[in-house]
């Protein structure tokens, strides 16, 4: 069965909300300018991040600029437009019933390359404006050959709250940001299953 509408709804309203969050990432003045290192290079360079090993989600691949990746089974494109929401890529649960269509978007950021030492050091502050509670800074991990930041938060607007989860997937010249929003009854471990099994099959194309 696909979203009911009023869960469609609610994902719009999820969405705007995560494009205030997409704010973590540091102007140009916090950076010293555009980052010169590599994806690559910063997942090498005394890197401590560790290895994915989730199952790889077998749904819909999805596409966007450069890149590919699985989502779990019953996730796909909504293919609708969301006023004033324009990612890079996205996917929704089209199947759930609670009132919450668990989702993920891809932004890419303005600076290109941002390193998971400015999204750690300069992410938390942001989030916190941007209304968001319960902010963990979680061990990095490896994503599609680089090092990643990881951040969970609460976050609600108006009588909706969620939870969220952040990576920052790293090329040669761009960062993306890969949100995850779920439903706040999602418990934490299986936010994370789902999130590993759709990074796992990050792919550079």
């Amino acid at each position: 069965m696909r979203t009911p509408l009023r869960s469609a709804a609610l994902l719009v309203v999820a969405a705007l909300t995560l494009t205030g969050c997409s704010t973590l990432i540091p102007t140009v003045e916090e950076s010293g300018g555009s980052s010169s290192r590599s994806g690559a290079e910063s997942s090498t360079e005394e890197s401590t991040a560790g290895e994915l090993d989730a199952a790889p989600a077998t749904g819909t691949t999805i596409s966007g600029d450069g890149y590919t990746f699985v989502v779990p089974a019953g996730w796909d494109d909504p293919q609708q437009e969301l006023p004033g929401f324009d990612p890079d890529s996205f996917a929704a649960n089209l199947q759930d019933t609670d009132g919450f269509a668990d989702n993920v978007n891809v932004l890419k950021t303005p600076l290109g390359v941002v390193t998971p030492d400015q999204v750690e050091t300069m992410g938390l502050s942001e989030l916190e404006a941007a209304g968001a509670t319960d902010i963990v800074v979680h061990d990095r991990v490896s994503i599609a050959g680089a090092e990643s930041a990881h951040i969970s938060a609460a976050m609600s607007s108006g009588s909706i709250t969620y939870s969220v989860d952040q990576y920052y997937v790293s090329s040669a010249d761009q960062t993306y940001i890969v949100t995850f929003s779920f439903s706040d009854t999602v418990p934490a471990t299986e936010r994370q299953q789902i999130a590993e099994s759709v990074l796992v099959t990050w792919t550079w194309v």
